[in-house]
């Protein structure tokens, strides 16, 4: 198993046993290779940091989906259920 970085090419490489050919699926990012068992043999993702800036730039931010979608949760939200929750919860005790 070896690790790799090609900055040349912006690309963070796994590969868990030899691989010599092209990848057998590129997904977004992502190339992976396996073998006729289904096993993955490498996984690679491509334009590495500029995945990483994006994630660190991203870190507190959640995507919301379904019909959550476009509504914002401010500080001022979460500290407000936070507090329902403890009187709740000093209820219960």
């Amino acid at each position: 198993m070896k690790i790799q970085y090609l900055p040349s090419e912006d690309e963070l490489i796994l590969e868990i046993y030899p691989v010599k050919n092209r990848p057998n699926k590129k997904l977004g990012h992502f190339k992976l290779w396996w073998d006729k068992e289904g096993n993955i043999r490498a996984i690679a993702i491509t334009k590495c940091t500029d995945e990483l800036n994006d994630f660190e730039k991203n870190l507190n931010i959640v995507q919301l989906g379904g019909i959550w979608k476009g509504i914002q949760i401010t500080d001022e939200d979460i500290q407000e259920v936070r507090e329902m929750l403890l009187r709740r919860l000093e209820e219960k005790w």
